[in-house]
């Protein structure tokens, strides 16, 4: 665990550098293999081609388990991230899978000089949300353009305001341990509903069974966003929306409660 952390140092001005190490014990329990039949579920209703016959690009694709999930279930799938901690963990997962998935190092305000086109670009569990403004919102959605072929389809989820406002809990502590391991991650949580902007101070431990222990932490800004306005600046942006739903509830419509909300969208023709 050190020596990933320290493999990791070079990008800790970033988030998710030191995280990268500990990211998936932390996330361990997170049922990637069916929030990929989520995703392929929306690819099947507003896609236009049969699993084996798409290109699926993972944007913000952290430590690769979505991708591998996506690539199991016949797609053909890359990723990108700006992590290059998080990219190492990729190619190694998808090395083991014996999954021939390309990752590249790449932001949402760079995606679009990848050089090849894709039936859908796909971002997972927020990570929208680390473009914190309508500037750096804008470069991303035109950078998805130029990734999409003729019809192909965006699916995202963010933060939903209306429950971020209410229900944040201004602190929170989460365990986790395996392998020799435990990691204590206590969070430390801001609002700031006039710029939607949730600031997340992350504070890590990291306990060895021998007895070592090391500690960093992580400051996150994460945008969040209330559904008609997203809606508008999409359709600014040049895109239809095709379906708005809470995360992995694809019949319903998203309401206050739902605090994960999946778009799904198409350029205009």
């Amino acid at each position: 665990m050190t020596t990933a952390i320290e493999r990791a140092h070079a990008d800790a001005s970033l988030p998710f550098g030191d995280y990268a190490s500990v990211y998936d014990l932390i996330y361990r329990e997170k049922d990637y293999a069916a929030e990929a039949r989520f995703v392929a579920d929306l690819i099947a209703r507003f896609g236009a081609r049969a699993p084996g016959a798409t290109r699926i690009v993972d944007l913000a694709c952290g430590t690769g388990r979505h991708a591998v999930e996506l690539a199991r279930l016949g797609f053909s799938v890359e990723g990108s991230d700006i992590s290059e901690a998080m990219l190492r963990i990729a190619r190694k997962r998808a090395m083991d899978a014996r999954a021939a998935i390309a990752f590249h190092p790449r932001s949402f305000q760079t995606c679009g000089g990848l050089g090849n086109r894709f039936d859908v670009a796909l971002t997972m569990f927020g990570s929208l949300g680390y473009l914190t403004n309508d500037v750096e919102l804008a470069l991303a959605l035109a950078n998805v353009s130029k990734l999409l072929v003729p019809r192909g389809i965006f699916v995202f989820d963010v933060w939903n305001g209306a429950a971020v406002e209410r229900d944040f809990a201004p602190q929170r502590v989460k365990r986790a341990a395996a392998n020799g391991f435990a990691v204590e991650r206590v969070s430390t949580t801001a609002i700031d509903a006039s710029r939607q902007l949730a600031t997340i101070r992350f504070e890590f431990v990291v306990r060895a069974d021998d007895g070592t222990a090391s500690s960093f932490e992580e400051l996150h800004s994460v945008r969040f966003h209330h559904p008609d306005a997203l809606a508008e600046t999409l359709r600014s942006a040049g895109f239809v929306v095709l379906r708005r739903c809470p995360f992995r509830a694809p019949e319903r419509d998203v309401g206050p409660d739902d605090w994960n909300m999946t778009f799904v969208v198409r350029q205009q023709s």
